[in-house]
């Protein structure tokens, strides 16, 4: 089987170009504003644009037709992105990573997925389903919640537990052909409508071992497939918390731009104030949203600047560093989401009106900070055994 490179499909891009296609792909984003809320998905001139762009397989080494950018680029494209539509920005971003945990597969599980489309849009849920050990791979049946992206998916990777030989459980990555799976409409929720999270369900499906991926080596090291590749080097759950994180980011900046432009236009009702903008409170209350949303920012660049540090290095973050890096992520989402609430209390009850952005925008918002991968106290927990050398680890993707 051939496989593709970047030259045949996507031009080697910069950081810079890649985040100018996520500044083109906004007007799109805006033409389709309200489709992913009724339909639940997003529309296929989004997704189409989104391919075309390159933006799908950011994180994929360019010998596989990927850009093979870096944390910054990641963070950079999809908060530009978020700015517009938060269910486009954490498609991209989930599909961005999955995309660079097939870089960690096998060889020739990387040609299977790439190989012939080197634009494969992979969903994913590692939520572990039973699976049986078979001759040559898996028997996968079951059903996996929250795949995003799961109606243009073309690959998905999903979790199977099976025990080893040893008798103890061990979860893989198996990635397996859409083709060979069913989407359940099941992704109805009052934020992040637009991502098409639905259930992923599996029956009797074979899974050959070549296709599979331990998640312990990747935790502890990282598989070998991927060695001497600048996107394999990161911790997994490290890039995963970045990713949840970076559509926020892109919906706090909105949310600040609604607030203020209508600060200069609105009046404060049932005050003497004929401008919001004229208030003191509207002042210190729209500062605070900017400093918040900016402590978040600098979080996420430090985590971002980290890990590319030490993939340039060729080296992983020992677990104290990847301790605070949880800890940064859940910390930053809960300054960014406070931007955005602080935001929509100073555009007022009229931002909850259907025809509102800012509605959008908050919903959004909230439903993406009560992500479990993002639970802000376990990330303190977890970094706070840390910090006193306590030796019991609270969560695997750590």
């Amino acid at each position: 089987m051939s496989v593709h490179t970047s030259v045949d499909v996507h031009p080697g891009a910069t950081s810079e170009e890649l985040v100018a296609r996520a500044v083109a792909l906004q007007p799109l984003l805006r033409k389709h504003a309200g489709y992913g809320d009724l339909h639940r998905r997003q529309p296929d001139e989004v997704i189409a644009a989104v391919t075309e762009a390159g933006l799908f397989n950011l994180l994929v080494p360019r010998r596989f037709g990927g850009q093979q950018a870096n944390l910054r680029t990641l963070l950079n494209v999809t908060e530009t992105l978020g700015e517009v539509d938060g269910s486009a920005a954490w498609v991209v971003s989930l599909g961005a990573v999955a995309g660079w945990l097939v870089g960690l597969a096998s060889e020739r599980a990387r040609e299977d997925v790439f190989g012939e489309d080197p634009d494969a849009r992979i969903a994913g849920s590692i939520n572990p389903t039973p699976a049986e050990r078979v001759d040559g791979g898996l028997l996968v049946t079951g059903r996996w919640p929250y795949a995003s992206g799961s109606p243009h998916a073309t690959w998905a990777a999903v979790g199977a537990l099976i025990p080893d030989d040893a008798g103890t459980p061990d979860v893989l990555l198996c990635l397996i052909p859409m083709s060979q799976l069913t989407v359940e409409d099941t992704w109805r929720t009052v934020g992040m409508r637009g991502t098409g999270s639905h259930h992923l369900a599996a029956a009797d499906v074979f899974v050959p071992d070549y296709r599979t991926i331990r998640l312990s080596e990747i935790a502890e090291g990282g598989s070998a497939y991927g060695a001497g590749e600048v996107d394999d080097r990161p911790h997994t759950g490290s890039v995963l918390s970045l990713s949840i994180l970076c559509p926020l980011l892109g919906l706090g900046r909105a949310a600040l731009a609604l607030a203020t432009e209508k600060a200069d236009a609105k009046p404060l009702h049932h005050t003497v104030y004929d401008r919001q903008s004229d208030s003191v409170g509207v002042q210190i209350q729209l500062a605070r949203a900017t400093l918040a949303l900016q402590t978040a920012r600098l979080h996420a660049e430090h985590v971002v600047d980290e890990l590319d540090a030490a993939a340039a290095r060729g080296v992983r973050p020992d677990y104290a560093a990847r301790a605070h890096i949880r800890a940064q992520c859940g910390y930053a989402m809960t300054h960014a989401l406070e931007a955005v609430n602080i935001a929509a209390d100073l555009y007022g009850a009229g931002g909850f009106a259907e025809s509102s952005p800012m509605q959008q925008v908050w919903r959004d918002a909230n439903v993406i900070a009560r992500h479990a991968g993002q639970n802000a106290h376990v990330g303190y927990e977890v970094l706070g055994k840390a910090l006193l050398g306590l030796p019991e680890r609270i969560s695997p993707t750590v």
